[in-house]
């Protein structure tokens, strides 16, 4: 299985958390960094010390943590750093344009995304704003996954980024419903959550 790192977007209810559950339930190690409380199918930690009294003795078998940090802004770059540590395993961040903003990038991050393929780590981002986050994960991305989405600006960034098909392919979408683009695919394709 490719490890890569896949997208999703959309607004507030669109179905993005639960695409983003579906995409991981059978992935065997995996790291939620939940800002949004949206996750409960794994162990919960909402501490570093409680993350750390866990990670030890199951860092080298099967995991789903979730963790809630106190102070996502400080915490993401440790994160990054004990999933690159760890490798082979997922991580998925909610709401990534807080910590992957169009000008700034935490290093750690910034190496999952160019090179964390090579140590075997999935990275699956989601959040409500394409046009808000660092352009270094869309051009990483290769899935993308898009909801409605009606703010001017993040149609013409996904303009930019798709192609001019993309309006009408989201002009034509229903409840939970959304766009997938494929690195190297030739259509957007539209799927349900």
């Amino acid at each position: 299985m490719e490890r890569k790192v896949e997208l999703i977007f959309g607004k507030r209810g669109s179905g993005k958390s639960f695409l983003a559950k579906k995409l991981v339930e059978k992935t065997p190690r995996l790291l939620i960094f939940d800002t949004i409380g949206e996750y409960d199918n794994g162990v919960v930690c909402d501490s570093p010390e409680s993350l750390a009294n866990f990670w030890q003795p199951y860092q080298n078998k099967n995991f789903r943590i979730i963790y809630r940090p106190l102070k996502p802004q400080d915490e993401i770059e440790v994160i990054a750093g004990l999933v690159w540590s760890c490798g082979e395993m997922t991580l998925l961040i909610e709401e990534v344009d807080c910590f992957c903003g169009p000008q700034t990038i935490s290093d750690n991050l910034a190496m999952l995304i160019q090179r964390g393929r090579h140590k075997n780590i999935e990275l699956i981002g989601v959040t409500q704003r394409p046009f808000g986050i660092h352009r270094l994960l869309t051009s990483q991305a290769k899935e993308i996954y898009i909801f409605n989405s009606n703010e001017p600006r993040d149609r013409e960034y996904l303009r930019s980024l798709l192609g001019s098909d993309i309006d009408g392919k989201l002009d034509a979408l229903k409840q939970y419903e959304y766009v997938k683009w494929t690195d190297g695919g030739q259509d957007l394709v539209i799927g349900k959550a």
